[in-house]
């Protein structure tokens, strides 16, 4: 059996949603080949997730709200607690998802001398998104900020056997730090099985009083600052004042930033409070109900924002899994598949995409396309994510 140590990015627990590392690693520990052991970090405090694998609580940490500050202000207890995991479980590997924690225990082994493979799971632009917790990213501040997680993020890069990327912009950045080694693997994110299911959206559409004619524009997700949710505000305003019949469903919330505050501000200026039903976290299991209540599922991530401009988003596969019709801002990721989709650029393309949209449901030809839909969405399931992360896992291993 080869034991696992998973150092997440965030809080594996407490966490309002399933994350990648959930998604990935409770598929990965079988109790048999793999056994996954996972370190929690308590940002969220309550656990609301539920876990197979095996969750060590960290014994003694300063509560912090701000996670780049919790993660210094308990570096030297979580590196302990992390080698005393290492040791007293027989681990084989480690694979870590966020910086100081995975950073300090790389150097640790080469200080050490311990012998064991690490994969670090590059999910983010770090530097960015790391960043974006502690100040506004644009400012004196954030770019210092900046510089010094771009730092820790290259030399993760560098010092561990192999880096993990759930698409191929990231991939392309971890390959250009790693010069001549091997070694960078896509894992691609995708879809839990449930989201195969297809479901029937009028209850909650009913529920929130949308009527047939209703254009419902929704985004799914954390409310935060790599978003461009204006431009989206203001094209909705755009469109009702041209006659669009729109309403606006947000599923999702806060994570730790003010930017929801944002959000709310623009949505009262714009005029749109009205026709804006901010739902909040659901269950995933619930999210495809929400999903299929939609008429168009938004990505809405601000280009010039490196945590977005990287990012790889497994809500596009969960938007189109309900037949939901997609807009997107032109992030790499994306562009790839932009014969799923429409692209935009501004709150006038956005317009343009929810016109379009609207007379493909008057004329009942939004189902046009389906078959090749299907046919990517097998591609994408967290259960081949899971097989590909095994696969690197075991090949490490078994190279020492």
């Amino acid at each position: 059996m080869i034991r696992v140590l998973l150092i997440p990015s965030s809080d594996y627990l407490g966490h309002p949603f399933p994350q990648r590392h959930n998604q990935i690693f409770e598929r990965v520990h079988d109790g048999k080949d793999f056994e996954v052991h996972v370190v929690r970090f308590n940002i969220f405090g309550r656990a609301g997730l539920p876990s197979r694998c095996i969750v060590h609580e960290l014994p003694i940490e300063l509560g912090v709200s701000k996670a780049p500050i919790y993660y210094l202000s308990n570096a030297v207890s979580h590196l302990q607690w992390i080698l005393k995991i290492i040791k007293r479980e027989g681990i084989d590997i480690v694979v870590a998802g966020n910086l100081l924690p995975p950073l300090l225990l790389e150097l640790c082994k080469k200080v050490s001398g311990l012998k064991i493979p690490f994969i670090f799971d590059l999910q983010d632009y770090y530097p960015t998104s790391a960043a974006g917790y502690v100040c506004n990213v644009n400012s004196l501040l954030g770019t210092t900020v900046k510089g010094i997680f771009e730092g820790m993020t290259k030399a993760l890069i560098r010092m561990v056997d192999a880096v993990t990327v759930p698409g191929f912009a990231l991939a392309i950045y971890a390959r250009a730090v790693r010069g001549a080694r091997s070694g960078v693997y896509i894992v691609p994110n995708g879809i839990s099985e449930h989201f195969f299911k297809q479901h029937d959206g009028r209850r909650v559409r009913e529920k929130l009083g949308y009527g047939e004619g209703d254009l419902v524009v929704g985004y799914v997700g954390s409310m935060e600052f790599w978003l461009d949710m204006r431009a989206l505000i203001k094209a909705l305003s755009k469109a009702r004042q041209e006659g669009l019949k729109v309403r606006l469903m947000l599923v999702g919330g806060r994570l730790q930033t003010t930017y929801v505050e944002g959000v709310l501000k623009w949505v009262e200026q714009e005029g749109i409070r009205r026709i804006t039903d901010w739902i909040g976290f659901v269950e995933h299991e619930r999210v495809p109900e929400y999903i299929a209540a939609m008429d168009v599922g938004t990505i809405p991530f601000d280009v010039k924002n490196p945590t977005a401009y990287y990012a790889a988003p497994n809500k596009l596969w969960e938007y189109l899994s309900q037949g939901v019709d997609v807009v997107s801002t032109p992030i790499p990721e994306v562009l790839a598949y932009k014969g799923l989709l429409y692209v935009v650029k501004d709150e006038n393309d956005y317009v343009t995409a929810l016109k379009e949209v609207e007379k493909a449901k008057r004329e009942r030809t939004h189902e046009q396309g389906r078959e090749k839909i299907v046919e990517h969405l097998m591609k994408r399931m967290w259960r081949a994510s899971a097989e590909k992360f095994k696969e690197i896992i075991l090949g490490l291993v078994r190279n020492g």
